[in-house]
């Protein structure tokens, strides 16, 4: 299995840390950088980390192998990235984590397509139903989904309308408003998911991981971002996802206005139609 460790984010000049003059300046929500930091096969540690820190169960994910690890052929050319880090534990558990850089009027369906998707994929012809694991979704959104909500954590199962009874634990989507939390970061989140949320959303600004929520899966995190810095292979590639992503999200905003323009045609033609059927004018007549 080839090798993508990264170097350490800091470094040292007489046993002294040497700290960059400037930010690192790369984000971490860019696909191919999102991929580095938790589809790595030889850092599944900072998968593992981030998946403890959303969860927060009582007892903590120990491992788990990842199914779309990295391949050399990310970092050579910029043609389509999986978006995607899909895992599994050792009792079967799936687990995806997905960076959304914008939101889209189907993603909610989308959500639920790639839930379902990987629910139905565990099981074949002849397979019982009881072989079926559960399946965990996180989706870290750029953009705010819901409106008028609060918080920036968003934790959804299947139960009943009194929110009691619930179906199945089978299903556990998660998402995390980055926006949202930018506007009204909630300091009292657990330690483990502030420093993510941190990073997610203020690295990019970072010569180094402050103190405050320093750690060693942190620092592992920084040194992606300091690699794509620094290599000039994964810095070409990530200017060019990161154009890619702005043409992409600038013709969805052109799109979404176009919409909004002939919903409002509609409406004015609608009253208009309104209007001369109220003074005795059949609007359909030739």
């Amino acid at each position: 299995m080839a090798s993508f460790a990264a170097p350490t984010a800091k470094r040292y000049l007489h046993g002294m840390p040497v700290l960059p003059k400037e930010p690192v300046g790369i984000s971490p929500r860019v696909d191919c950088v999102f991929r580095a930091l938790l589809a790595d096969p030889d850092h599944v540690d900072r998968l593992v980390d981030f998946l403890n820190a959303v969860l927060q169960r009582s007892s903590a994910i120990i491992s788990v192998q990842l199914r779309n690890p990295i391949q050399p052929s990310e970092f050579i050319d910029d043609g389509q990235i999986v978006v995607d880090v899909i895992a599994t534990d050792a009792a079967g558990e799936v687990f995806q984590v997905e960076m959304q850089s914008w939101n889209h009027a189907a993603l909610k369906e989308r959500m639920l397509y790639a839930w379902a998707t990987l629910y139905k994929a565990q099981l074949e012809k002849g397979d019982k139903y009881t072989e079926l694991r559960p399946v965990v979704s996180i989706w870290l959104m750029d953009e705010n989904t819901f409106r008028g909500a609060t918080g920036f954590h968003h934790r959804f199962r299947v139960r009943d309308e009194d929110g009691v009874l619930e179906l199945s634990s089978h299903l556990e989507l998660h998402v995390l408003e980055l926006d949202r939390w930018r506007q009204n970061p909630d300091l009292s989140t657990p330690a483990g998911l502030l420093g993510w949320m941190r990073f997610f959303t203020e690295a990019e600004t970072w010569r180094e991981v402050p103190r405050d929520i320093d750690t060693p899966v942190l620092e592992s995190a920084m040194s992606v971002l300091t690699d794509f810095q620094t290599n000039a292979a994964r810095n070409d590639l990530y200017r060019s996802r990161l154009d890619y992503l702005r043409v992409q999200n600038t013709m969805a905003a052109e799109l979404a206005e176009a919409l909004a323009r002939e919903a409002q045609a509609l409406v004015r033609e609608a009253r208009m139609r309104e209007r001369l059927i109220a003074a005795g004018i059949d609007p359909d007549s030739k």
